[in-house]
């Protein structure tokens, strides 16, 4: 099968086409490094603004951590947007454990105390963990198609 194209007179073949499979680079522990640390930076940026701006005054617990819990998550999909728009190559997978990696970090609180809220569960981390590597996926993916690295029926 031939692709022509009528402006150029350019023939692709199907090997030739540029897809996520092809054009994937090997998984990189430096860019899940990355990912954690964009996590983290997005996270206290808008902590920040959060902080200044939505948060300035009294406010009740539960807006609060309506806030914290918004900060969290986007900061997940921001991060692995940002990542999926830098990176030169195809990077799916590695915000996706780094999100996963973040997620394990923040749960590990509950190693050093002694309150139940804290506790780590392991039904907390695949929750939570899943949910974070989800957006992650799902901001790297939206760059990369942003960028025209990958189509919409490239998801894996």
């Amino acid at each position: 099968m031939q692709t022509t194209t009528t402006s150029s007179q350019v023939t692709v073949g199907p090997a030739q086409r540029t897809t996520v499979r092809n054009n994937r680079a090997p998984f990189s522990w430096g860019w899940v490094w990355a990912s954690f640390a964009g996590f983290v930076g997005v996270q206290f940026l808008l902590g920040n603004f959060a902080g200044d701006y939505l948060l300035h005054g009294y406010k009740t617990a539960h807006f609060r951590y309506l806030i914290e819990g918004g900060i969290n998550l986007g900061s997940y999909y921001l991060g692995g947007f940002l990542i999926g728009f830098f990176s030169p190559r195809v990077r799916l997978l590695e915000p996706a454990v780094a999100a996963g990696l973040a997620m394990l970090a923040c749960l590990s609180v509950g190693w050093f105390t002694p309150s139940i809220f804290y506790q780590f569960g392991i039904g907390k981390f695949v929750l939570g963990g899943g949910l974070a590597a989800l957006l992650a996926y799902a901001g790297a993916f939206s760059a990369e198609r942003f960028t025209g690295q990958v189509k919409e029926d490239d998801i894996f």
